[in-house]
């Protein structure tokens, strides 16, 4: 959906699911984006590319590379190994600082990726706080009786 700094040939790939724009807002996801911008710096020059996307929009990429336990999420995947990793700490710029070079030192733990995952087309963000879902009711207050009628059956 959207990109960080990056370009050129990437052999790393860096995947940050944010949370849902309802639940961060405009404001709270363009922090996230602040911190991923700033905390790429570290491995600048490097073969790393960075993308970002919502939690839950992309089900394959999130269950392969394991991103299952709540957002914002990171891992990294390595197109020349095959292989991937999970950020598991908190997302603060130290801390992703530390995993990505953490990876060009080889102290980061990798698994292998069963399958490539499939990545879905998605429209791409409008900088703008998400508006809620309209949810369509599907009942009639005709369909629970008329609360008028007292037939003395109260419990």
């Amino acid at each position: 959906e959207g990109g960080a700094p990056g370009g050129g040939k990437a052999t790393i790939c860096v995947f940050f699911a944010l949370p849902h724009i309802l639940d961060s807002g405009a404001e709270g996801r363009n922090k996230y984006r602040d911190i991923m911008t700033s905390a790429s710096k570290a491995v600048r020059g490097m073969s790393f590319q960075f993308m970002w996307f919502e939690g839950g929009a992309q089900p394959d990429l999130e269950t392969t590379l394991e991103l299952t336990f709540g957002f914002p999420a990171v891992a990294a995947y390595s197109v020349d190994k095959g292989v991937y990793t999970v950020h598991r700490s908190s997302f603060t710029e130290k801390n992703l600082r530390q995993f990505l070079t953490g990876i060009t030192t080889g102290k980061q733990g990798t698994y292998k990726v069963s399958s490539v995952p499939e990545i879905k087309t998605v429209e791409p963000w409008d900088g703008k706080d998400g508006v809620p879902f309209e949810e369509e009711v599907w009942w009639d207050d005709d369909d629970f009786g008329d609360d008028t009628d007292s037939t003395g059956d109260e419990f």
